[in-house]
């Protein structure tokens, strides 16, 4: 009965031996190709599968809305200055209920940060006093914005009142139950969008 031939891959080892003798690579170069095209293979592999994440990481990303249009970024009949809107009264109130006007109208009594926007504000508002959103409390020195905000004390009000207006060319206060006309300020609306908060 005939003996069983040995394995294919056997024999191409036994006869590598001689090429082995002679400086060949033999099966351990065979071995080794064999291990670099399954690396190849895996690469390619995991390379795909990245790739495929990354796409699918970029395709579920909420896109950035477009910015909205700003042919006007302040209200109608309010006014812009260096960022903010300004609304300017029409009619008469005392100061509490000036911050409510101010408040419905989504703003709150002017916020007066640097001289250029005081400048402004009393250029545009006439003739006629007009509460800003400067007060304290009765007794205390110290004063604040209608908003929160502190008070950097880069002016003085003149007078010994709780509350402040604007007479002219003059920052005054006075008792805040007078009546007197009012200036609302609010963020305009390219400066609400960049700071990701909806225009109103």
């Amino acid at each position: 009965m005939a003996e069983p031939s040995p394995p294919r891959e056997a024999m191409a080892c036994e006869g590598e031996e001689e090429r082995l003798s002679q400086g060949g690579s033999g099966c351990s170069e065979l071995r080794q190709s064999r291990r670099c095209v399954l690396c190849v293979a895996l690469c390619a592999v995991l390379c795909i599968l990245v790739s495929a994440l990354v796409a699918v990481i970029v395709l579920q990303r909420p896109s950035c809305p477009p910015p909205p249009p700003f042919s006007h970024v302040c209200p109608n009949a309010w006014v812009g200055f260096q960022g903010k809107c300004y609304y300017f009264s029409y009619t008469k109130s005392d100061w509490n209920s000036s911050r409510e006007h101010c408040h419905r109208l989504g703003a709150s009594l002017a916020t007066v940060d640097t001289e250029e926007e005081m400048g402004f504000i009393m250029q545009y508002h006439g003739p006629e006093d007009h509460w800003i959103g400067l007060r304290r409390a009765e007794g205390d020195e110290h004063w604040t914005w209608a908003d929160g905000s502190a008070f950097s004390n880069w002016f003085k009000p003149q007078g010994g009142g709780q509350c402040v207006y604007l007479h002219g060319d003059w920052i005054n206060s006075t008792l805040c139950h007078s009546e007197k006309f009012w200036v609302c300020s609010t963020a305009d609306s390219y400066i609400l969008w960049r700071n990701g908060t909806n225009p109103h």
